[in-house]
């Protein structure tokens, strides 16, 4: 496909979400319509507290039509440094912020879901984070999403894979997370 001409482009929903048809001809005169979600980049956080527990967010996904666990995460507004969207979104989603001190360590950058969209997410681990006040979330459409901020283990959310953490962004930053924040509980009590 990578060969392929796009003879024709369109944007068929600019908001709250740009989704994009390109009609697309094969190097052999094959032709179809390929569809796929356009997204500027974004961050998440797997914020840790002094404690050595996650800050997640329970929300409700309407396209799931239930609840799940998340780490908190969004897009990187323009103009926006990759780490300040990141430190955004923590203080929005949970109202927490990094404390003195904090490091904000980078686990990498991927796709999510290469087949259906252009998704690429920064991903950060965040020590020593602390309560700021109430999570805010943003003034567009997390106010619908009934969500809840919950402090748990790591071992919680190790158990809760598979269940309400079901997200695969969620689960492979938290297999990505996991030895830095054992080595963070490590310190922390030893």
């Amino acid at each position: 496909m990578q060969d392929a001409r796009i003879t024709e482009a369109e944007v068929i929903r600019a908001a709250p979400k740009r989704f994009v048809r390109e009609h697309v001809v094969m190097p052999d005169g094959y032709e179809c319509d390929w569809f796929y979600v356009d997204t500027p980049p974004s961050v998440l956080v797997v914020p840790v507290t002094a404690a050595g527990n996650l800050v997640m967010v329970r929300q409700y996904r309407h396209n799931l039509k239930r609840h799940v666990l998340e780490f908190p995460a969004g897009v990187v507004e323009d103009g926006e440094g990759i780490e300040e969207a990141a430190l955004r979104e923590l203080l929005e989603e949970t109202g927490y912020r990094r404390a003195e001190g904090c490091r904000l360590q980078p686990l990498g950058a991927f796709y999510s879901l290469p087949s259906e969209t252009n998704k690429y997410t920064h991903a950060f681990v965040a020590d020593a984070v602390e309560p700021a006040g109430p999570a805010q979330g943003d003034a567009v459409i997390e106010r619908y999403f009934d969500m809840e901020v919950a402090e748990i283990s790591l071992d919680e959310a190790l158990m809760s894979v598979g269940g309400d953490l079901c997200g695969m962004e969620a689960v492979a930053v938290l297999s990505l997370a996991r030895p830095l924040v054992a080595a963070w509980r490590q310190n922390q009590s030893g």
